[in-house]
């Protein structure tokens, strides 16, 4: 059982490696988390997504992108791309390898090398289960790995650095 009196300042913690010095989204945490029981079991990853993806679906202040289990590699990219924290220096031409015949279930062969990509550039691929049709992704520093593991285990959250190779457990 985690320490419900933790949770908080892990949650807030998360959201300073994800969009480090955003007011507006830890004053965004500071209200989902008002506004949550965070003993419920998807509270503390529900108050994440709310901090780390505005209402206003506005992504320049995002830490996080929101997919829904059917969006295709081409839609996630279009928002990953709109994120502060996406490495300017990331290549997308392999997505074109993906093509009409998408299948949202096979996720992995999208995120996994994505993830390796992101490595190379000292990023880390995060993904976010809010328990809802959908996901949230985004990217910190690969120096953070440690700390977000950590810190997502003390929040309780469902938030986890996509590995090559390990399943994501979305679908």
């Amino acid at each position: 059982m985690p320490d419900m009196q933790q949770i908080p300042q892990a949650l807030s913690d998360i959201v300073e490696l994800v969009a480090p010095g955003s007011e507006s989204t830890q004053r965004r945490l500071a209200e989902a988390i008002a506004g949550r029981e965070l003993a419920d079991s998807w509270a503390p990853s529900g108050a994440l997504m709310d901090a780390l993806y505005p209402e206003s679906g506005s992504l320049h202040e995002a830490g996080m992108a929101y997919c829904e289990m059917n969006f295709d590699p081409a839609m996630i990219r279009d928002d990953l791309v709109e994120l502060p924290a996406c490495p300017t220096a990331l290549d997308w031409d392999w997505l074109n390898e993906f093509d009409d015949d998408w299948d949202p279930e096979e996720i992995e062969n999208f995120l996994w090398p994505l993830a390796a990509r992101c490595r190379e550039l000292g990023s880390a691929l995060i993904i976010l289960d809010a328990g809802s049709d959908g996901y949230g992704i985004g990217f910190i520093s690969a120096d953070h790995i440690d700390r977000i593991v950590e810190l997502a285990r003390i929040a309780n959250c469902d938030l986890r650095v996509v590995h090559s190779g390990i399943e994501t457990f979305l679908v």
